[in-house]
């Protein structure tokens, strides 16, 4: 299966690194200009440094996402220099570990304002915008921690997951008229910078740190491969992103080893 990009232009946020950096990978190499939007543009900056290095497009953009204006504007640069906007990828995010009772009134804000109204952001202007081509694909990044709800240290983190996930099926409906596909993943246990500032929490506790990741994956992954990559989740997204899903929407597609198995 091959899937070609050619001339489509892409956005993808908070794509400076892990997850979305590997998404961005992919999307250029189908042959998308893909606008690399994150809150620090230098890393946004390197992934573009790369992407031209093996002769692919991109454009590094800064933006918060949980400002409205800020990621309309991203979208109407892409659209005024290329003419359209064919993909959108919502894939900022930030975690905040502690029990339902722990977790502080600053991080469920924090974690509110960047992982949902980031993502809701991203939907509402994303089809919003599309609306005029009659056509456009749209993934928004959720986690296996938005399926159910777990005994560990994941409450408000899971909570917002969830919120992404029925915010796709929500946008998928109000897309469907005008020819736009929205979904979302649910990525498992990846070793991404999100995921090492987990482990730098278990090692304050006293863990060892190889120990605890490994104990994390046999508890999570039915699979316990422990090789899962963001590339993974990149081909996923590319995938959604096709013309192979032009009949997927509001969908929201586990890639986490066995972890939700709904």
């Amino acid at each position: 299966m091959k899937v070609n990009l050619a001339e489509q232009t892409a956005v993808v946020y908070g794509a400076g690194r892990g997850i979305g950096e590997a998404i961005v990978n992919e999307l250029a190499k189908a042959g998308a200009k893909v606008y690399v939007a994150d809150l620090i543009k230098e890393n946004c900056e390197h992934v573009v440094d790369e992407l031209k290095k093996k002769g692919l497009e991109g454009v590094a953009v800064s933006c918060d996402v949980s400002k409205f204006d800020q990621v309309d504007a991203v979208m109407e640069q892409a659209e005024k220099e290329t003419g359209r906007l064919d993909i959108v990828v919502n894939n900022a995010g930030i975690v905040t570990l502690g029990s339902f009772l722990e977790t502080t009134q600053d991080e469920i804000s924090k974690l509110i304002n960047v992982n949902l109204m980031g993502a809701s952001n991203g939907l509402q202007a994303g089809v919003k915008r599309m609306q005029k081509y009659n056509h456009g694909k749209i993934v928004s990044t959720a986690s296996f921690a938005g399926r159910h709800a777990m005994k560990e240290g994941f409450a408000y983190y899971g909570m917002t997951k969830a919120a992404i996930i029925y915010l796709t099926q929500a946008a998928a409906y109000a897309g469907a008229d005008y020819n736009i596909n929205v979904n979302s993943i649910c990525p498992g246990i990846i070793r991404t910078p999100m995921w090492e500032k987990i482990l730098d929490a278990n090692v304050a506790a006293g863990a060892d740190r190889e120990t605890s990741w490994h104990d994390n994956l046999k508890h999570f992954i039915p699979l316990e491969r422990g090789d899962q990559k963001p590339e993974d989740i990149a081909y996923a997204v590319l995938f959604l992103c096709s013309e192979y899903a032009d009949h997927i929407t509001g969908q929201a597609l586990n890639i986490d080893g066995g972890a939700s198995m709904d």
